[in-house]
């Protein structure tokens, strides 16, 4: 549900789905990247950069690069530039 709140461009919402996700199992690595992607768009990046921390714990050689490659192929266009962008705005690196 977080991923699709986050293509409608309802980011509150999405980061309350995320939230509860992540409540049940705190170490789901897509619903963190969601979570701060929408909180990067919404313009909270103290909470994204704190959400992108806490994701880069468990898979600490992501990049923006390494985003593209791995989701171009099953995400939408535009929600794959909506988590790019707001994945960029908290602070992931680029390579």
């Amino acid at each position: 549900m977080a991923i699709a709140h986050l293509a409608a461009r309802r980011f509150e919402q999405a980061i309350e789905w995320a939230d509860r996700a992540l409540h049940d199992k705190p170490r789901l690595a897509g619903t963190m990247r969601v979570k701060a992607a929408a909180s990067a768009h919404l313009g909270y990046l103290d909470k994204a950069r704190a959400e992108l921390s806490r994701m880069l714990a468990i898979d600490p050689k992501l990049t923006i690069a390494g985003y593209r490659e791995y989701a171009h192929s099953f995400e939408a266009p535009e929600v794959h530039e909506l988590m790019v962008t707001g994945l960029r705005l908290a602070g992931l690196p680029e390579k």
